[in-house]
């Protein structure tokens, strides 16, 4: 996928973004070490709306397991 040469147009963009972001909600709890933590949706929840005030999307995929990994990858691409 080609992707921008220059981050000019959305770093201040982000800078925006981040200056109204605030901290996910820890609302999940790990059952082995027995911790919150904030899953994909609060974290989504948390930062949605700043970037898309801020003329920022996001696009989100899961990458197959490859041999020898057991977990999927799970990436995330703005676009401004």
């Amino acid at each position: 996928m080609k992707t921008s040469d220059s981050l000019k147009a959305i770093a201040p963009a982000l800078l925006e973004a981040q200056k109204q972001i605030t901290f996910a909600l820890k609302d999940s709890v790990n059952p082995h070490f027995k911790n919150r933590y904030a899953d994909v949706s609060a974290v989504i929840e948390a930062v949605k709306g700043p970037l898309n005030k801020n003329g920022i999307t996001f696009l989100q995929s899961l990458s197959d397991v490859q041999a020898g990994e057991t977990r999927q990858r799970l990436t995330t691409r703005l676009l401004h």
